[in-house]
């Protein structure tokens, strides 16, 4: 039988009303698996109590736990891991191990929409169809994976999409890789982009994320340079542009040596390179120096280029690993 890693972190999937009817974080591993001694009969489940908080509590040291948690686990000879987390955050964690951890076992996020007081709670389904994908034989080869609704999404793509709703996670332009059903795992592709680099002493990297709207100008950025971050994540709009009264703070950025990496509002597509030639266009960002985000958004870009920058990744060497999918 196939040995799987159920790792606690906490969230709404290990939430249970109180007395005065508010849902706090109170079950723990053990907990969560109390109710599938049917699945256990299939595949062996070892529980491991990591953390039981809330995801928007989740910090990098927790990341960097986390990280060493797997990596220990990958020792032990486990066939598979399974984490249950909060989904404010976690397509933010599912990605940071996926550019991390040089797995060769399946890694598997999920958690629940409904905390586990509530009657129609999505949290046994979602663990059911996790554990089923670690089991897999070729999960391993998929990268990490977000495991929602009977569906299977990759960390590079998976984004939380609607607040309430069961099947929130999804990828907005491509799809799920997979769908759980009939208690079997069925594989419809597999990713092309598979990323990963280790990490380095991430907790002291500083990356701002600064968004562009109508009328918006560099005040946000000049805070940024002057609490000496070590890069700006530049959500842009549309394929590629920015207001004329921003451009004098991202030009002092890239003087001051922060690399600028851009995304966009827009959460579908890739930019345009030489289509507009006005000052904020997407060609005038490129001829300053600013960097292209690949098609991913705001807070993934975000993730990759801390740990980028943990690494002691300098301009040219960030330049390239954010546009060699799609710009180079």
């Amino acid at each position: 039988m196939k040995r799987i890693a159920f790792i606690s972190t906490g969230g709404t999937i290990a939430m249970e009303v109180n007395e005065e009817g508010f849902a706090n974080p109170s079950i723990g591993a053990k907990g969560l698996l109390s109710s599938l001694e049917e699945l256990k009969k299939e595949i062996i489940i070892e529980e491991i109590d990591f953390k039981n908080i809330p995801s928007a509590h989740m910090t990098f040291t927790d990341l960097m736990l986390l990280r060493k948690t797997i990596l220990d686990v990958i020792k032990e000879g486990f066939d598979g891991v399974v984490i249950t987390h909060g989904t404010d955050t976690m397509e933010e964690t599912a990605y940071f191990l996926d550019l991390t951890v040089n797995n060769n076992i399946p890694i598997i996020l999920t958690g629940s929409q409904r905390n586990f007081s509530d009657v129609s709670s999505d949290a046994v389904r979602n663990i059911i169809d996790a554990i089923r994908v670690a089991a897999d034989d070729k999960a391993g080869e998929m990268g990490v994976l977000i495991v929602f609704s009977s569906e299977i999404v990759t960390a590079r793509e998976a984004i939380k999409t609607h607040r309430a709703r069961l099947d929130t996670f999804k990828s907005f332009e491509f799809g799920p890789i997979g769908t759980v059903d009939n208690k079997r795992v069925n594989w419809v592709k597999k990713p092309l982009i598979l990323e990963q680099y280790g990490v380095g002493d991430i907790e002291n990297i500083k990356v701002d994320i600064i968004p562009c709207s109508l009328g918006t100008d560099s005040r946000t950025i000049r805070n940024s340079i002057n609490d000496k971050v070590n890069g700006i994540v530049l959500q842009c709009l549309g394929a590629g542009h920015v207001p004329e009264l921003m451009l004098d703070g991202v030009e002092e950025a890239i003087r001051e040596g922060i690399p600028v990496v851009l995304t966009s509002r827009v959460l579908k597509g890739r930019f345009f390179t030489d289509t507009y030639g006005f000052r904020g266009s997407e060609k005038y960002l490129r001829e300053i120096g600013v960097i292209f985000g690949e098609d991913l958004p705001s807070q993934k870009v975000r993730i990759k280029l801390m740990v980028l920058l943990s690494l002691g990744y300098k301009y040219q060497d960030l330049k390239y690993e954010f546009e060699k999918n799609h710009y180079l």
